[in-house]
């Protein structure tokens, strides 16, 4: 009978020790990016717009969420803004990355504004009317421009946008998506110069964003609209013009999310914001080249190794 007693005892000591080991196992997971929390049922569909630098950010949120143990589903390279953000406000997308000048101006309807405390405090507030919330944004500019040739920059002594104006009826402009209708965009520079030729080109025409650099090389244009971190501009020994009349918003990417994602998972935002911080100028310059250029590596990789360089996923 002791024996038995004894037998049962350990018996239940063992099956105690194993389900102990297999909660805490199923309840918890150690992550790379420094939080520990709960595995979760929650599912996370991720979208970005149709350009490398959007889906790459985009890729980076969907590898964190694995790594958070959610089911993923990515939607990623869906087209410009306008599609990302309706799929976002339907509810066909959870998150994707979108950026400071394009929320305020371009959603929310606001002037432009420098102060960019102002914007952030905007940005947090006008979005709750979709039942969004805006994270927090990372440093990197992927503010508009215009690059061209060193040699047309010498040619037309192009330093910045008002020589660009000067000698804008004797240049051929290659612009991507949207470029030619948003008012923080050539319609907005060609009021801002009206009384100085208009910025009218001699030609002016459509290229798919991931392309927008190929007319430049292959001679079909002497200026394409260029953002401030493009991996093209250092790759390709480029000269970026000056903004010298301040006239396009300040671009810092950040997470535009749902908020009952939020609230169903908090740690979401402490484990974006991680990743915010370290998006710099010169990291997603890095990146971007890495994909577009001779290289050639695919986003995925990309993403992931930089996760794991800074220990923001296992």
């Amino acid at each position: 009978m002791k024996k038995n007693i004894l037998a049962l005892s350990v018996l239940a000591i063992s099956t105690a020790t194993v389900l102990a080991g297999c909660g805490s196992g199923a309840s918890k997971e150690a992550s790379a990016g420094g939080t520990t929390s709960k595995k979760t049922d929650l599912a996370m569909t991720v979208g970005s717009k149709d350009n490398t630098e959007n889906h790459l950010i985009g890729e980076m949120y969907a590898e964190i969420f694995e790594d958070m143990g959610m089911k993923v589903t990515r939607k990623l390279s869906l087209g410009g803004t306008a599609p990302t953000f309706e799929a976002l406000k339907k509810g066909d997308l959870d998150i994707y990355p979108e950026y400071t000048g394009t929320g305020l101006t371009v959603m929310l309807k606001q002037p432009v504004e420098k102060d960019q405390k102002k914007v952030e405090q905007t940005l947090s507030e006008g979005f709750k009317q979709w039942n969004l919330e805006w994270l927090e944004s990372a440093p990197e500019n992927a503010t508009y421009g215009f690059a061209t040739k060193k040699e047309t920059a010498d040619k037309y002594k192009l330093e910045s946008i008002s020589d660009l104006a000067k000698h804008s009826s004797e240049l051929t402009l290659s612009y991507p998506q949207e470029f030619d209708v948003r008012d923080d965009s050539l319609p907005g520079l060609q009021k801002a110069y009206k009384d100085k030729g208009g910025f009218k080109f001699k030609k002016q025409f459509q290229i798919d964003y991931s392309l927008r650099y190929n007319p430049l090389k292959e001679g079909q244009s002497d200026v394409t609209v260029s953002v401030g971190t493009d991996g093209q501009i250092s790759g390709m020994g480029l000269k970026l013009l000056k903004d010298d009349i301040s006239f396009f918003p300040i671009y810092h990417v950040a997470p535009l999310v749902r908020k009952e994602k939020l609230d169903k998972e908090p740690a979401i935002k402490e484990r974006l914001n991680k990743l915010s911080k370290l998006l710099t100028d010169e990291a997603v310059q890095k990146m971007n080249w890495q994909v577009d250029g001779p290289d050639k590596k695919e986003i995925e990789a990309v993403a992931k190794a930089f996760l794991k360089e800074n220990k923001l996923i296992k």
